[in-house]
């Protein structure tokens, strides 16, 4: 035989795996001679079926204190808070302003179609909130592009059709429900269900937002407003829009506002891949303001020049600007009959919302590196929501991007979004006129770069799950991408969601349980269809077991996967192997006599999959089959379950008669075995011995005449 790959099977799969179950000098098979005598020391294999109970002790008193930082996390820095943090946080504060103001203008009237104040609020109302709130001291929450433009596209069609409605109420309103829905979740302590979206959803919404953000942004570079308003045909879907630029946009394009657009896009652009180039070697390049400086630039060009009136490009103008005077009532007579009409949108703006707060707070990390909580993070961007909903503020969320900028810029706490939010309030209550003067191509230009920077990682992704055979993700991409093209973003990713949770269901139902048989000349377990057929026949031996079926379950045994285990099974009986098909010719064999049950890994059991579990041993039984469980967790909620179920007293009847048949004594409290060797130990004995419930002989088991001769190893 062959020695090198039986090495190499050792070294790579079975010292330290989950199939290692331990060494013992003993041959256990049961055609070989045991030298256990298994008399008086029979016991000694068998571990207690009673209950494990555990003293609970309080090791950590929690204070009152403890549990006040941990509700309020701002109680757990504003002691130790001194001038110098606040130096710190008041300079990375003005360096994110500098580029997130002429960004949450442009959020709210490029994409969100809506008053330039709903994103300066946004940016600059909800910070203070979530410096009570929130535990994550570098997070910078704000409006964000995908979700504004998820809710520009509710903005653009409700208000062409529905001359009751503003944009002003549809944000207030959406706002409010987004919050609420958050602040409800975070209570109920639901924030593990992010993880239903999964990297390749958020990977394929990202795109299809940057998708659409670059063709939304072109029609204001061009110009095409208008022409988009009063063409007979309706233009909503991202699709049409496109169909829209070729129909129109050759011949229709304003010359002056493509010729601004193309220079600001030429020299921001310039400027990025310089700071992309030289960032290595100058480390302050980083914060330089360059959208800033340009909006600048150009807003002192355009008022010199008077740029709407000689060349007919179109600026911000005029808006209101009374949102401190009078706050918004999300609930009030006019708005309570909208909350129906934008449930669905409030939805997925919380769903996106959450997931990209929480995705950029794990990777920030919490106060004083503590482990984040996603649900007290919901209840601040719940509560942050609801409140900005009075000023009728866009939907603010923490992002990434921003914050990894804001911890670069020196942050020590969550101050630094106050004082960004401080100049930003400053900035729409005494410079409104500046804001006047800026053009909306450039604004629309910022959103381009924007979408351009969402698409960057894009072909680095598709390309890394292709070279991985990664298709379910690549899937669940174009799934996102195709829908939000063709119908809308919120579309996109209810059918993204709803792939995923599908995925998910299929994943937790399917059962993982595992044929083990012993590899020749080491006390070691494989599991057949995992390990062999990674080698050449005749390379590995394995050790036959007459007549007996070693089965593993190293899963947690719930309602969704135990049928799936039911039937796996099943299909070992019929047809040699869990993996075959279910209409498959039935393969000629002899019954089973022995079944081992290796329950190592099974940490969980819940009463369904216990009441599944005790039909198949009883029908084990009923067929003279020989059960045994062997490496039983020691969790009291499973042995519970296990007696409490009936599937103990089956073990028991089960034990006590081969004690009987085999010592004439029975073994009270002792029917789980402490590794499967004792178990194998227990079956060679049964098989020396005649007895009235039959002898083995020469019948050859399910493994000997399927699985160990069969293609598979």
């Amino acid at each position: 035989m062959d020695q090198r790959p039986l090495s190499i099977l050792n070294q790579r799969h079975l010292s330290g795996s989950p199939q290692n179950y331990g060494s013992t000098s003993q041959n256990v098979l049961p055609n070989t001679q045991s030298t256990n005598s298994f008399g008086n020391q029979s016991d000694s294999v068998f571990e207690s079926s009673e209950n494990f109970s555990v003293q609970d002790e309080t090791f950590n008193t929690i204070s009152r204190y403890d549990m006040l930082a941990y509700y309020l996390p701002c109680s757990s820095w504003i002691g130790e808070y001194s001038w110098i943090k606040f130096l710190h946080d008041f300079i990375a504060g003005l360096s994110l302003a500098s580029f997130q103001i002429p960004l949450s203008i442009s959020y709210a009237t490029s994409l969100a179609h809506t008053d330039p104040l709903s994103g300066l609020y946004s940016l600059g109302i909800t910070p203070f909130v979530y410096a009570i709130f929130g535990s994550v001291p570098s997070m910078i929450v704000g409006p964000e592009a995908a979700i504004s433009l998820v809710i520009g596209q509710t903005v653009e069609t409700l208000v062409a059709h529905r001359e009751d409605i503003t944009s002003i109420q549809i944000i207030t309103v959406t706002t409010f429900l987004a919050g609420l829905s958050l602040l409800i979740i975070g209570i109920l302590r639901l924030g593990f269900l992010g993880t239903i979206l999964s990297r390749a959803l958020l990977r394929g919404f990202i795109s299809s937002v940057g998708f659409v953000m670059i063709f939304n942004s072109l029609i204001s570079e061009l110009k095409l407003n208008k022409i988009l308003r009063d063409a007979p045909e309706h233009y909503h879907t991202p699709f049409q829009k496109i169909l829209f630029l070729i129909k129109y946009g050759r011949t229709n394009y304003h010359k002056p506002t493509l010729t601004l657009s193309l220079i600001v896009f030429t020299v921001l652009l310039t400027v990025r891949s310089f700071k992309k180039r030289y960032t290595g070697r100058y480390k302050w390049i980083i914060f330089l303001p360059e959208i800033l400086l340009v909006i600048i630039v150009v807003t002192i060009f355009s008022y010199q020049y008077d740029f709407q009136k000689r060349y007919g490009i179109s600026v911000v103008g005029e808006f209101s600007g009374q949102g401190f005077d009078h706050l918004k009532n999300p609930v009030s007579t006019d708005n309570r009959p909208m909350f129906s009409l934008l449930g669905q949108l409030s939805v997925i703006t919380a769903t996106l919302g959450f997931f990209e707060s929480i995705t950029a707070s794990k990777a920030l990390g919490g106060i004083d590196n503590s482990i984040v909580s996603s649900n007290r993070e919901l209840i601040a961007l719940g509560l942050m929501n609801m409140v900005g909903s009075t000023f009728g503020v866009l939907p603010s969320f923490g992002g990434y991007g921003r914050s990894k900028i804001n911890l670069k810029s020196g942050a020590k706490t969550v101050v630094s979004g106050v004082c960004m939010g401080v100049i930003t309030l400053l900035t729409a209550k005494y410079f409104l006129p500046v804001i006047h003067y800026i053009p909306n191509c450039v604004l629309s230009v910022i959103t381009t770069l924007v979408g351009l920077t969402l698409l960057e990682d894009i072909p680095q992704d598709i390309l890394f799950h292709i070279r991985c055979h990664g298709f379910n993700e690549l899937i669940v991409f174009l799934l996102t991408v195709i829908t939000t093209l063709f119908y809308s973003v919120e579309l996109g990713i209810c059918v993204g969601c709803l792939y995923s949770v599908i995925t998910i269901i299929k994943h937790s139902a399917k059962s993982r349980i595992q044929i083990l048989t012993k590899v020749e000349g080491i006390n070691k377990f494989i599991n057949v269809d995992d390990y062999m057929h990674f080698y050449e026949e005749g390379h590995v031996t394995v050790e036959q077991v007459e007549g007996c079926l070693l089965v593993k379950i190293p899963e947690p045994l719930t309602f969704t996967n135990t049928e799936d285990l039911k039937e796996r099974l099943d299909r070992v009986k019929r047809f040699g192997t869990p993996n075959a098909h279910p209409g498959s010719k039935e393969i000629a064999r002899e019954n089973i006599d022995y079944v081992i049950f290796d329950l190592h890994g099974m940490t969980f059991l819940d009463s369904s999959a216990a009441q599944i579990l005790y039909e198949i041993v009883k029908a084990y039984q009923e067929d003279g089959t020989f059960v045994f469980l062997a490496r039983v967790p020691r969790k009291n909620d499973i042995r519970r379950l296990l007696k409490e179920s009936g599937i103990l007293e089956l073990l028991e009847f089960n034990i006590n008669r081969v004690m009987k048949m085999l010592y004439n004594r029975t073994t009270a409290n002792a029917l789980y075995f402490r590794s499967v060797e004792d178990a194998l130990v227990m079956v060679g004995r049964i098989k020396q011995e005649p007895h009235e419930y039959g002898q083995m002989g020469d019948n050859s088991s399910v493994m000997s005449k399927t699985l160990m001769n069969s293609n598979l190893v």
